[in-house]
């Protein structure tokens, strides 16, 4: 935030707030940046907002979905994406990898290819995934942001175990190449996922719904 001197006059001084946002929910592509003038009289300070920041950005809701819509909802949006970014952790060398995707109820299978990410797996299960909806990424609407933060362990499933074939061919590619390929089936199971839908704020609902897997 900086502040700069705009004209004075005998009644008061002007002066001019300029904000901007940074971060994933707001940059110049969504929000223009607005300027807020405060007129310093003798009776204190006056508050002018001359531009405007939508009402979406700064409401505050804390409304929870019922779990049954929650749940409905984040199973809607895994089923209409099919990539996603996959990060995964080993000696505290984080390593993030854009993959492709096919989910069954709230798993989430991936086609490892050999690599860091599978080796990663093998020596720390512990995974994290984000899952976003590009047309936000084109949109100068806030309401569009949405996406998936999913926490939870994942499983390497070699051409040896039973649920091998039936993960590979989730991806519509024939069973015959499978014996040619080399990489590894990945499942992951949530224990926690956080969906961020903006939107959400228009329906009287926060824009952060989590769940939470209530088998662990």
């Amino acid at each position: 935030m900086f502040v700069r001197a705009a004209e004075s006059v005998p009644e008061y001084r002007e002066f001019v707030l300029s904000f901007s946002c940074y971060g994933s929910l707001c940059s110049r592509e969504f929000v223009r940046q607005p300027e807020i003038v405060f007129r310093k009289r003798r009776g204190g300070m006056e508050e002018k907002q001359e531009h405007g920041v939508p009402e979406i950005f700064t409401k505050r809701v804390t409304r929870q979905l019922p779990s049954d819509e929650l749940e409905a909802r984040i199973l809607a949006f895994l089923g209409s994406r099919s990539l996603c970014v996959l990060a995964t952790c080993r000696s505290n060398v984080p390593r993030a990898t854009p993959v492709l995707y096919r989910s069954k109820g709230f798993t989430i299978y991936m086609a490892g290819e050999p690599g860091r990410k599978l080796g990663n797996i093998s020596q720390n299960p512990t995974v994290s995934i984000a899952i976003f909806d590009p047309e936000a990424e084109f949109s100068e609407k806030i309401d569009d942001i949405t996406g998936l933060q999913i926490g939870g362990k994942a499983r390497l499933i070699g051409k040896e175990e039973p649920e091998f074939m039936d993960a590979f061919l989730m991806f519509g590619r024939p069973a015959s190449w499978a014996e040619h390929w080399y990489g590894k089936m990945i499942e992951v199971v949530p224990d926690r996922i956080e969906l961020l839908a903006m939107g959400l704020k228009n329906e009287g609902y926060a824009a952060r719904q989590i769940w939470v897997r209530n088998d662990r």
